[in-house]
């Protein structure tokens, strides 16, 4: 009877082969014990008499992966065939789930064969097991004999359907594991119809019965890749099975009652630590791999760890890392050993592998052949028969997928558990090298800032300095140039107030006081303009004339006299602001006047000339302003331009000024989108060029336009 073992979840269910003595019933288990445990990981239990001649029962646990949420395992056993040994077979086949009938095809065994089955069911009733509920298939052995009947006339003698039964030669394992299919499928198909109508969960047999083929597709693929070979011999197989030999026949119903419930609790074991065996050694690889790749924050390390993990420890033949492309589908982000994705390379295989990247759980598929119905086969799957993946993340999109090797591999529930557990680590590596890359830019963009507002603090610092040395220079140059105009202007008023004197000298002070009034307003008037001009936001009011106007113009508001022009022809109308290239122009004739020594010559120039304003060229006009005073030092040539800056030296006398001049000449040029030049005359002296374009536009971000 099944035993649902709720703790481990695993279901264990007792098949029982039966037949006449010398049937086959044991080179079935054999055969089966070859096939589907190639690696001898469980062994095959025999008790037997002295005599080595009648084997009483034979025991094989086979797993069979999950139905209905629980571990399924089988456990195998056989019944002596002769006579005398009744009372084992009875107690050997009591709790059978299924039974298989082994009959020997040899025509002169017809009455052993009805004797047999006419045993079995006296026996399963003496167990109460209704032989019309508990399946019943049959095995038709040693059809390889000469006077073997056909399998037609073996199911006449038994009375039952050709149908029911397997033609087998038990000795080359022909028919062994389709019989044992089919009988493990009839089993789970009774067994699950009444899980289901006491769980009340929905039950379909044909999925058991797909579960159970899916199960043993890796040992048909075997059997059938190695038909005709010679079976290898593994470790310890001497092709025999070592028995467990009982002394006497006094003995033997006692003690095989004894061996059969320790039989049952050895198999039971087996399977248990045998699944825990592989799932410990899994698990202690994986952990040795992510102590290896802790420390590390490198993206490529921790997914080539992920990947030699998968691939190590389940044997895989490839292992991906796939994610969504550029284009939408799944694209290959990292694959193991650098092996290529074997689905990527055709349509069909295109659409299996977006059906991994959209599974939201783990997804086994155990032919991937089958599964795409690709005609014909492509190339790329030649070497791999079953894939799973398992989800690594969803932002990005990525599943890690592990290809089991053909002819034969596949993957059980620990696998896929494995590879889940596998791909949960691997999205917290890939987390945590995302969070690093992360924090390593927060702190390099903060870095980057504390290095910008240093910069502009000390920039700001710097400025603050420079605006208080301006500040200091103006309050100096202006407490000395407004305190001359000032006293003269007291100095005069209380000469006219307190003494009397010629008319001739009252009108001499009264012009001192109109030439200090001037100055002062002259004075005050640069500084208001330079205010207005700094914070009007550098608009201009254009307005359209001749460079001649504005020369001239700017001739009269210096005040200066024998000042000669020179203009070049070809020089059209000019749009710009007039009055204020004007006064820049007057700023410059009024420094070479006061630089110049006296009767020294003074001249403008008008030329046209080609402005650069960043990657432009454009036409413009030149106002040259010409002396032949001391020019300016090397040291001093960048000062001057700036506000309250003055040419000269203080110690032998500086002209009058606040040295505002040069300043508010180079801003009216910028306003106008050119610039003012110096340089040094050939023959000692200065030029100021003040170049302008013939339309004045806003100033370039480069700052000074150039000439072209």
């Amino acid at each position: 009877m099944a035993q649902w073992s709720h703790g481990s979840r695993t279901l264990f269910a007792k098949l029982v082969y039966y037949g006449p003595a010398l049937g086959g019933k044991t080179t079935n288990l054999r055969e089966l014990h070859r096939l589907v445990d190639p690696q001898a990981s469980t062994k095959l239990l025999t008790i037997q008499t002295s005599d080595d001649r009648t084997l009483f029962f034979d025991l094989l646990p086979v797993e069979l992966g999950k139905i209905l949420g629980y571990r399924v395992a089988l456990k195998l056993y056989t019944v002596p065939g002769q006579v005398r040994y009744d009372a084992t077979r009875r107690i050997v086949l009591a709790g059978a789930d299924a039974v298989v009938f082994v009959a020997d095809s040899s025509r002169g065994r017809e009455a052993d064969n009805r004797g047999s089955l006419e045993n079995l069911r006296i026996n399963m009733r003496a167990n109460g097991l209704d032989p019309a509920t508990i399946p019943v298939l049959f095995q038709f052995n040693k059809q390889d004999l000469a006077d073997a009947a056909p399998p037609e006339d073996v199911a006449g003698w038994l009375g039952t359907d050709p149908a029911r039964g397997f033609a087998a030669v038990a000795v080359n394992a022909s028919g062994v594991l389709e019989t044992f299919v089919a009988a493990a499928r009839a089993t789970l198909e009774r067994l699950t119809s009444f899980a289901a109508a006491r769980t009340h969960e929905p039950f379909e047999p044909a999925k058991v019965g797909r579960d159970v083929e899916r199960a043993f597709a890796p040992c048909l693929a075997r059997l059938k890749a190695a038909a005709g070979a010679v079976p290898a011999a593994r470790p310890g197989d001497d092709g025999a099975v070592t028995p467990i030999v009982l002394g006497g026949d006094d003995l033997l119903e006692q003690s095989l009652r004894a061996s059969l419930v320790l039989g049952e609790g050895l198999a039971t074991e087996t399977v248990r630590a045998e699944r825990l065996d592989r799932e410990a050694d899994a698990l202690r690889r994986l952990s040795d791999s992510l102590r290896h790749v802790g420390p590390s924050f490198d993206h490529d390390v921790i997914v080539d760890a992920a990947l030699a993990a998968v691939g190590e420890i389940l044997g895989s033949a490839r292992v991906t890392l796939l994610c969504e492309g550029r284009e939408g589908g799944a694209a290959a982000e990292r694959t193991w050993k650098g092996v290529a994705d074997p689905l990527l390379g055709f349509p069909e295989g295109r659409a299996l592998a977006a059906r991994f990247l959209s599974s939201d759980a783990t997804m086994v598929v155990d032919d991937l052949t089958a599964e795409v119905r690709a005609t014909p086969v492509p190339a790329a799957l030649a070497g791999v028969r079953a894939g799973a993946n398992a989800p690594v993340g969803r932002d990005p999109r990525r599943t890690l997928v592990a290809y089991a090797p053909a002819p034969d591999g596949t993957f059980g529930d620990a696998d896929a558990r494995f590879l889940s557990t596998v791909a949960g680590h691997l999205a917290a590596g890939l987390e945590k090298a995302r969070a690093h890359v992360e924090l390593k830019l927060h702190r390099d963009r903060l870095e980057e800032t504390v290095r910008l507002r240093t910069q502009a603090l000390r920039k700001a610092y710097d400025d603050l300095q420079e605006l208080d040395r301006m500040k200091d220079r103006f309050l100096s140059n202006l407490s000395h140039e407004m305190r001359s105009p000032i006293t003269a202007i007291l100095s005069a008023a209380t000469a006219l107030r307190d003494y009397g004197g010629s008319p001739e000298l009252r009108a001499e002070m009264l012009d001192a006081i109109v030439d200090a009034s001037r100055a002062l307003d002259g004075l005050l008037s640069g500084l208001f303009r330079l205010v207005r001009l700094e914070s009007a936001g550098q608009r201009i009011e254009v307005s359209e004339t001749t460079a001649e106007e504005v020369v001239a113009k700017a001739i009269d508001l210096a005040g200066a006299r024998d000042v000669s022009v020179e203009a070049a022809r070809g020089i059209g109308p000019v749009s710009l602001d007039a009055a204020r290239v004007a006064q820049a122009l007057a700023n410059l004739v009024d420094n070479a006047v006061k630089f110049s020594p006296p009767d020294s010559p003074v001249a403008i120039r008008i030329a046209p000339a080609r402005l650069r304003r960043g990657d432009k060229v454009v036409d413009g006009v030149a106002f040259s302003v010409l002396d032949r005073g001391p020019g300016i030092p090397p040291a001093e040539r960048d000062r001057v331009f700036a506000p309250f800056e003055q040419g000269g030296d203080a110690l032998t006398g500086k002209p009058k000024g606040v040295g505002l001049g040069l300043h508010e000449a180079q801003c009216i040029a910028r306003m106008h989108g050119g610039a003012l030049k110096w340089q040094q005359r050939d023959q000692g002296g200065s030029e100021f060029r003040l170049l302008v374009p013939l339309r004045a536009g806003a100033a370039t971000e480069s700052g000074d336009a150039g000439l072209a």
